[in-house]
């Protein structure tokens, strides 16, 4: 939220939280959530990450009480929490809160941007809830951090901070990705054209009926009617013409 700033060298005259924009290690307090990949070095923490299928990254956020040491002012209730998106998309922005009963403003939040080639979605894993300070190194922090919230302090979880960089720390947990590659199209079936097949059809014989006879006689026979038919046509039709 909106809140007065102050700097490294003019810090608060109150409790609030993360509200210096020149830290020398973190740089503006304000963005209080970073993330990087498991396997880089804690110098690669950015606010933005592009992100690929079943990545593990650590989440981090970086916790200050910004009121000057000299005021011995301490933040009691002091809580971390972490809001996972719930939902699947090509760009994801986990957000993180610290609250404190007497700090002013009561809450400050912001988010990380992570970008996938595909819609992905982010699972935390149990038991990765970590709390790191000056005087504690990696103390289990309660798996109600991405939920509820938990209870982070300087020394250990029991909800104080002290004002001052000295006593400032981190709240890590690891988150997976997981990013399903795309549905493949289903391979339409091959049809194999087929010839028809053709069912001969049978012809019934003749029955008690004789085939000509073919033979040389016959066909000799034929043609001998053939001749004497036409000779007598033809001494016809020449009598006709003589008379």
């Amino acid at each position: 939220p909106d809140r007065p700033t102050f700097t490294w060298a003019n810090p608060a005259n109150h409790i609030t939280f993360n509200s210096i924009t020149d830290n020398p290690v973190w740089g503006d307090e304000r963005q209080l959530l970073k993330v990087r990949d498991v396997n880089t070095a804690t110098s690669a923490y950015a606010t933005q990450a592009q992100v690929s299928d079943n990545q593990e990254l650590v989440l981090a956020v970086y916790f200050h009480n910004n009121a000057a040491s000299n005021l011995n002012l301490t933040a009691t209730n002091t809580q971390v929490k972490f809001e996972l998106p719930g939902n699947t998309g090509t760009t994801l922005s986990p957000k993180a809160f610290i609250s404190a009963d007497n700090a002013s403003p009561n809450q400050v939040w912001s988010t990380a941007d992570l970008s996938g080639s595909r819609p992905f979605s982010l699972t935390y894993e149990p038991g990765t809830a970590k709390l790191y300070t000056n005087y504690v190194n990696g103390v289990a922090v309660s798996d109600s951090v991405v939920s509820s919230g938990a209870l982070i302090g300087t020394n250990g979880t029991n909800g104080s901070v002290l004002g001052c960089g000295q006593f400032s720390g981190y709240v890590t947990v690891r988150v997976r990705v997981s990013m399903p590659a795309a549905p493949t199209p289903p391979t339409p079936p091959t049809v194999t054209p087929t010839t028809p097949t053709v069912k001969p059809v049978a012809v019934a014989p003749v029955v008690g009926k004789a085939l000509p006879d073919t033979g040389p006689g016959s066909v000799a026979a034929i043609f001998t009617g053939v001749s004497a038919i036409a000779g007598a046509g033809h001494y016809f039709v020449t009598r006709r013409l003589r008379a």
